[in-house]
């Protein structure tokens, strides 16, 4: 591995880092520049990582000005739907066909804790937006559950996307409530074994959520 690729590699993971975690303003222009004085590093392996998060929608680059944060769109949220129900569906009917098999056991252990988390977070909390990591934990769960390498690349894919349309629907309190009781209730599906639920429930708990962003999106 040349100096170069890894200083590439670190300038990429540094971005998507701050970039899943909402460290960046999604209306600010940045510059190469700004990067390479902050990481210590030449602009060329910025360059580079830049380029590999342009391909996977991470920002957006404008020749001679710099690079903004891909800005959340329709077609990303239906891609997103799309990704999440084909992802999710399998992983839950998988459970929920095995569901006292030590994997799905262990996985509805996590799943668990993390409603319990949310729970204190509802009790605890007014800060809506703390909410969103939870949510997002409780997910990545059902899909890391799965031990599918692929699975989980197209979850990374998305992650950010994921991010922003929580923060966009989940706004009050009540729909974080609602979101836990679901959560909770996914739960109790996996342990009964219940597989004949699990498509009503995707569509109350991705279905409803994405129209919500599609029209919020508009008005923007």
């Amino acid at each position: 591995m040349t100096d170069n690729t890894s200083l590439q590699q670190y300038a990429y993971d540094y971005l998507k880092n701050i970039i899943i975690s909402g460290q960046l303003d999604e209306k600010k222009l940045y510059s190469e520049r700004q990067l390479s004085l902050e990481l210590k590093i030449s602009r060329a392996p910025i360059r580079d990582a830049l380029q590999r998060l342009r391909q996977e929608e991470y920002v957006d680059i404008l020749p001679k000005r710099g690079f903004r944060i891909h800005p959340l769109t329709k077609k990303d949220v239906i891609s997103m739907y799309q990704m999440r129900t084909a992802i999710e569906n399998f992983c839950l009917h998988h459970y929920a066909s095995f569901n006292d098999s030590p994997q799905t056991l262990e996985v509805l252990k996590r799943l668990e804790e993390t409603v319990r988390a949310q729970e204190q977070y509802l009790a605890s909390s007014e800060d809506y937006s703390s909410y969103v990591d939870l949510d997002c934990r409780f997910h990545e769960v059902i899909v890391s559950g799965i031990e599918n390498a692929w699975f989980m690349e197209a979850f990374q894919k998305y992650v950010r996307q994921f991010h922003t349309m929580t923060k966009i629907t989940l706004t009050e309190s009540e729909r974080i409530r609602r979101s836990v009781d679901e959560h909770a209730d996914i739960c109790r599906i996996i342990r009964k074994g219940e597989k004949a639920r699990i498509n009503n429930w995707l569509e109350q708990h991705i279905s409803s959520p994405t129209k919500m962003s599609l029209n919020l999106i508009g008005e923007l």
